[in-house]
């Protein structure tokens, strides 16, 4: 074996060993990536965990895709633990990646996942705006994937018109999201990626819209399917149990509002993971009391509601205070590529200018050189044309003599001096018969109506009725001139087969 075949095995096998180690690596974080999407509702905690750890194997490589990945999982499970200003700039890596830029479902869930993240911190337009973009880019899709991205997002702008109490649009919007997602059968469903679960949040969504239109009988079966696709998606069902007691406090049934309250505050705390606080629930809870007249129970939990809404506007604050930080970096980010692109426009346009200006110059030379050549050849035309014109002139009046003697030669004159006209007006209708095209040939001529009358020696009421019958057959519209129409489609228009 000599040195050269030596050396090609020797990179032959460094191939093989690196291509196998990539599969292996690729392997392994797609696994770990299902395990988050396994735990996303189940342990948020443990959920990042996997998501950071197959974020690490894949920054080491080249794998755009599975690099975008490992930030959606990321992001998805610190959105799930509230950890808000930690989750933003992972879904800003998520979009700065080349294959997000390329793929638009990629693109579409971590634009969704931004606007999830912008309803949570109450700034319902950028909300609105990301939701908007999404259903733009996976509304005409028809994986089941891209439709139930789609659906999430327009329950979710839906949703946004409840805070401005108009319903008509919002009810509009979250019909036509469950109509979207049923387009997945079940079957599909359920083989889908948890990230691509979210029926149980639209029937959620259309039950909440009818609680706070104080409905709740229309709430009421929006929110046993809420519950039940809940259980079958393996989901947490702390929101179902607290819908299902508003709609009993609605109903006037406050001690079954107060079980199923507290019953949501049990299943909350059993994922310690959930760092989320119950100030709504426990106010909602402490007001169920008081209506009761048990207002020591009323106060305790008032207490409660208060302790945990502190924590809750100072971790608001926070995050706010970063989300707007990353949107103002944003809007520079934008207006500095706008001045970019300003300062590329006025080079480019410096630069045609330049161009035109010496292409307008070499024009002006060979403008000049050929205008001596131009003068006699227009001499020439202009000599030419004055022969033509005199001898259609000439023509004209011949046939216009002939016209008025009502000759049997007016026909055939007029076919010689227009050559169009037979073949142009058969293509328009191949039916016509000799007497409608002489009195289209009166009329294309200018005569009026009282003119083809005495002519032709017929009554004045008879050339009426012909003319109306040809602009019925020609199907014109009452305000359209007849003679311009005719002289347009003659003089102007080829002839097309009709």
């Amino acid at each position: 074996m000599n040195y050269l075949q030596f050396l090609s095995l020797f990179i032959c096998a460094l191939l093989i060993v690196s291509c196998s180690r990539d599969q292996e690596e690729n392997s392994k974080i797609d696994d770990l990536l299902q395990r988050a999407d396994n735990l996303l509702d189940s342990d948020g905690l443990k959920s990042l965990e996997y998501a950071k750890t197959a974020s690490l194997i894949a920054e080491k490589t080249n794998d755009s895709k599975r690099k975008a990945e490992t930030y959606y999982y990321i992001a998805h499970s610190l959105n799930i633990l509230e950890e808000y200003e930690k989750s933003f700039p992972f879904i800003e890596k998520g979009l700065e990646e080349d294959a997000t830029r390329r793929n638009n479902l990629l693109k579409a869930r971590f634009l969704s996942l931004k606007g999830y993240h912008y309803s949570r911190l109450h700034l319902y337009k950028q909300q609105a705006k990301q939701h908007q973009e999404v259903i733009d880019l996976t509304m005409s899709r028809k994986d089941p994937e891209s439709v139930m991205i789609a659906a999430l997002s327009l329950a979710s702008l839906g949703l946004s018109y409840t805070i401005i109490n108009d319903y008509l649009p919002a009810h509009q919007s979250l019909d036509r999201a469950l109509k979207h997602a049923e387009t997945v059968p079940d079957t599909v469903y359920h083989n889908l990626k948890k990230i691509y679960n979210v029926k149980a949040n639209l029937f959620y969504y259309k039950a909440m819209t009818y609680i706070e239109q104080l409905k709740p009988k229309e709430a009421l079966p929006f929110i046993h399917q809420a519950h039940q696709q809940a259980i079958v998606d393996d989901r947490p069902i702390t929101l179902f149990l607290e819908l299902y007691a508003d709609y009993y406090m609605q109903m006037g049934k406050t001690e079954k509002a107060i079980e199923f309250y507290l019953l949501a505050i049990a299943d909350k705390q059993k994922r310690m993971w959930n760092r989320s606080t119950s100030a709504d629930l426990y106010l909602k809870i402490s007001k169920s009391y008081n209506k009761i007249n048990r207002y020591e129970e009323g106060e305790k939990y008032l207490r409660l509601s208060a302790s945990e809404r502190l924590i809750d506007e100072n971790k608001n604050r926070k995050r706010v205070q970063a989300i707007l930080e990353n949107i103002e970096k944003e809007e520079r980010t934008i207006k500095y590529r706008d001045y970019q692109l300003k300062i590329v426009l006025c080079i480019a346009l410096f630069v045609t200018l330049i161009l035109f200006l010496w292409k307008y110059k070499e024009y002006k030379q060979k403008k000049k050189e050929l205008l001596s050549a131009q003068k006699i050849e227009i001499a020439k035309k202009k000599e030419l044309i004055e022969t033509l014109e005199l001898k259609v002139n000439e023509s004209f009046s011949e046939i216009i003599e002939l016209a008025k003697k009502n000759s049997p030669t007016f026909w055939a004159r007029f076919q010689e001096v227009h050559p169009k006209f037979l073949k142009r007006m058969l293509c328009i209708d191949a039916n016509f018969k000799s007497s409608e095209l002489i009195l289209c040939a009166y009329i294309y001529l200018g005569f009026s109506t009282k003119e083809i009358a005495d002519y032709t020696f017929k009554a004045t009421k008879t050339i009426e009725n012909n003319r109306y019958n040809l602009r019925k057959k020609l199907r014109l519209a009452p305000e359209e001139d007849f003679i311009l129409w005719l002289r347009n489609r003659v003089d102007d228009n080829p002839p097309t087969e009709g």
